[in-house]
């Protein structure tokens, strides 16, 4: 077991009483419940609160549990678990009413500790914890009933936990690990003091090779959550990180300002897991060289000014790229001779190294944090169009796709990487600032063929004239994914190729899932269009490749590519 688990004890117990007991009177102790508890009569637990990939998770361990105990019959599994599908009466009165006591419900330390199985984690990496064992479980569900679930960060499938009860949600409690009973053949000591306090990351406490199925599965749950024939599709190995440490090139921490703690005692840092407090951090493994040397100066600047500030602050360290000759120009200066350092201003500007390539961008502006693997993650995408470029070209051989569209294009990074093999690239951006830096870098990089223009979010596709049969389009969406108007827009202008990047799995579920309820992509021939009102594009989904750009933490990115099949 980890040294690291020692701390889950003292983290929610301060430090005044720490190896000591107070004696309270039980009238007092009676009044404190009794205030706590008013407190929390006031706070109407709702479903739109929960974590929807915790619930998710849960009647994914309620049908795991059913399907053990029919084994014989796997076709009439439930919709629901605990009351009937639709029953929002039933729902509710169970979701409201939690079957255990918590902490912040009013109830003792002591009252709330309990021992949990871990059956499964959500996709966040929360572990979903019960007290009944697998065969109790099973036979309980069995009976039509639902057991009381518990949300434990820090835990590992097949674990047996001591844990404390902390927050009632819709359904489930939030609790602390106290202790691991039973560890995880998985489980392996974290090299970092902070982990298992600090909310950066997840999943430090499981070896890298074991983080990268665990996320192929998460790619492989949004899609079959979503759709059931999607879960025919066949997702690919995780593309692992170069290196799984000292990868980050940004970092955030932020600090505030509390009364009564005096301006050198103020915590610099990141959340502190469940709680809305600030972990003092020294240093973070997963940031740079150059951005832990950063980190340091950020927290000696923050800490020289502390007195300043009246609420606190977000604070910026970036990795940056420099000529090693200071005189030299960086537009002719090649990526070889630029060294690493790191910016501190969220006004200044950056510059970063993908392969030979160069992009320069403003310090506070969106850009993939893991320099590391985007070489291999633009590679991919270059690849897979050429590829397909080439299986599709039924002439003469110079290839099917002659013209790159990059939507959402942002500061050129894909437009840019993808332009060599097409005769035009055209990249789409709503922010001026975003296609003003692209099209530096497109002379920085002398990317000749590439141009970029402001589109309109009502009509993105209007300023183009090219021939969708030999035009491919890369989307690269924020976390929230897309929406139906612009996919919408996308399928009428039907390009041969899609690659669809995506930062948000779910969000790219969801909007693939759309597309198929619209009749505009099929999976093994079935789609789900009216035959009589069919949309003019319909797509098979040929290729679904993971990346791990954050290792240590649950995110995921996921490239999806979709080819025309009329």
């Amino acid at each position: 077991m980890s040294d690291n688990t020692a701390d889950y004890c003292t983290l929610q117990q301060p430090a005044s009483e720490i190896g000591t007991k107070r004696m309270v009177s039980p009238e007092a102790q009676a009044s404190k419940r009794a205030k706590v508890q008013r407190k929390s009569k006031q706070r109407r637990l709702k479903k739109a609160d929960a974590d929807e990939t915790v619930l998710s998770a849960i009647d994914m361990v309620l049908r795991d549990a059913w399907i053990k105990g029919n084994s014989e019959n796997r076709q009439d599994i439930p919709a629901a678990f605990g009351w009937s599908a639709g029953d929002v009466e039933s729902e509710a009165a169970f979701c409201r009413n939690p079957q255990v006591p918590a902490k912040l419900a009013g109830a003792e330390a002591s009252e709330c500790e309990f021992e949990v199985n871990v059956y499964e984690l959500s996709e966040r990496a929360i572990g979903i914890a019960m007290q009944e064992t697998p065969e109790q479980l099973s036979e309980l569900v069995m009976q039509g009933k639902r057991p009381w679930a518990f949300a434990v960060p820090f835990t590992l499938q097949g674990e047996r936990a001591k844990i404390r009860a902390v927050r009632h949600e819709w359904g489930y409690t939030q609790a602390d690990l106290l202790q691991v009973i039973e560890k995880s053949p998985l489980r392996i000591d974290s090299p970092c003091t902070y982990f298992g306090k600090c909310s950066g990351c997840q999943l430090q406490h499981m070896g890298y090779m074991h983080q990268a199925e665990f996320k192929r599965q998460v790619v492989e749950r949004a899609f079959s959550q979503g759709n059931s024939l999607f879960s025919k599709l066949t997702v690919n190995p995780v593309s692992q990180s170069p290196v799984p440490y000292g990868y980050r090139t940004k970092l955030t921490p932020h600090f505030d300002i509390r009364k009564n703690v005096p301006a050198a005692d103020v915590p610099i840092g990141f959340g502190i897991v469940g709680q809305r407090q600030v972990l003092d951090i020294e240093d973070c493994m997963i940031g740079t060289d150059a951005v832990r040397q950063g980190f340091i100066q950020a927290r000696a600047d923050a800490q020289a000014k502390m007195s300043t500030y009246k609420r606190g602050a977000t604070l910026l360290v970036r990795e940056t790229n420099v000529p090693k000759d200071e005189s030299a120009i960086l537009s002719k200066t090649p990526a070889t001779e630029l060294t690493k350092s790191y910016t501190l201003d969220p006004k200044g500007w950056v510059i970063d190294v993908v392969g030979d390539l160069k992009f320069r961008y403003p310090a506070s502006s969106f850009f993939q944090n893991n320099a590391s693997i985007l070489p291999a993650f633009t590679g991919y995408v270059r690849d897979e169009l050429l590829r397909w470029s080439r299986q599709l070209d039924s002439n003469n051989g110079a290839g099917a796709l002659r013209t790159l569209i990059d939507a959402y294009c942002g500061s050129g990074l894909f437009g840019i990487a993808c332009h060599q093999g097409f005769e035009k690239v055209i990249g789409i951006e709503i922010s001026k600032e975003s296609i003003s830096c692209a099209d530096d870098n497109a002379k920085m990089n002398g990317a000749d063929n590439v141009e970029f223009i402001l589109g309109d979010a009502a009509c993105i596709f209007g300023k183009v004239d090219s021939d969708p049969a030999s035009t491919a389009v890369i989307i690269d969406p924020p976390r929230k994914g897309s929406n139906p108007e612009f996919l919408d827009q996308l399928v009428a202008y039907g390009p041969r190729v899609i690659v669809y990047i995506a930062c948000g799995v779910p969000a790219q579920a969801r909007d693939l899932n759309y597309m198929y309820s619209q009749g505009a992509i099929s999976v093994d021939g079935q789609c789900a269009a009216d035959p009589t009102n069919k949309p003019s594009a319909v797509y098979r989904i040929s290729a679904i490749q993971p990346f791990d750009l954050f290792p240590q933490t649950y995110h995921v990115e996921n490239i999806v590519t979709l080819v025309r099949d009329n």
